[in-house]
């Protein structure tokens, strides 16, 4: 859908820099006092302060007067998106279906930014992947969802991306040279398909295709997560690529 034209005059800057400030709280930094997330944000600290004793008095934020932190409350503005958009639910039977054929856990991630978020997951799952929590955001670089979505970019853009983005051994098996990840890039491009073995998780092997629209264009990635011990990554393309493929051919007219 093509998104409409929209003038600066027409934007809301109070509520840009809010929804900003609340994306400054992740794993590494679960709690920021105002000067942390003024420098954070580049925002002045009088700002700063005011936009957080907003969010405290919303039910939005704790404080113990010194640091901030979210609440479950901050759940709900992820949760509207799951419960009101329409491509999670017309996903969800064909992820569901892949899943109950494979015995495997399967999930569709979309590209937010660097990171790529899972929208539908599957309700089966023997396996307990970090990946797969919900709400959860993962790296591009390392993981199938990413790469499939890097292998799709243009040469410029791709640049772009290693330009700005730190690559780290998240495990001992993270290929994490900017080389190393342009080689698999390419074969990516080759195959159709994308395998990452316990690159972002130890134990934890990724089996990844493109979802693409009528138009060609990636939309999503839809991907196959299973133990590293359960099988080798070609007993695993051999076993699960068939039905990812035949997923991707009936979800091609619905994205």
């Amino acid at each position: 859908m093509k998104q409409p034209a929209i003038h600066s005059r027409d934007l809301i800057v109070g509520l840009q820099k809010g929804l900003a400030l609340m994306q400054l709280f992740s794993e590494r930094h679960p709690r920021l006092s105002v000067p942390q997330a003024a420098s954070l944000s580049g925002l002045t600290p009088s700002a700063v302060r005011r936009f957080l004793l907003t969010l405290v008095h919303d039910g939005f934020a704790e404080t113990d007067g010194r640091h901030y932190w979210l609440t479950a409350k901050a759940l709900r503005i992820g949760q509207a998106y799951v419960d009101s958009a329409q491509l999670p639910r017309m996903l969800r039977p064909i992820v569901e279906q892949v899943a109950r054929n494979t015995q495997e856990h399967v999930s569709v991630g979309v590209r937010d930014g660097d990171d790529i978020v899972h929208i539908v997951r599957s309700r089966y799952s023997h396996v307990a992947s970090l990946s797969i929590r919900p709400g959860s955001r993962v790296p591009m670089y390392c993981t199938a969802s990413g790469r499939l979505w890097l292998a799709a970019l243009d040469a410029e853009a791709l640049d772009a991306y290693f330009a700005r983005v730190e690559l780290r051994a998240l495990t001992p098996y993270t290929r994490h040279t900017e080389a190393e990840i342009r080689a698999e890039l390419a074969r990516i491009g080759e195959l159709g398909h994308a395998l990452v073995d316990q690159e972002y998780e130890v134990g934890m092997r990724v089996l990844g295709v493109p979802l693409r629209d009528r138009e060609g264009q990636l939309k999503a990635s839809l991907t196959l997560t299973t133990h590293a011990a359960r099988m080798s990554p070609e007993e695993m393309r051999e076993r699960y690529l068939p039905a990812l493929y035949e997923a991707q051919v009936l979800l091609r007219p619905i994205l």
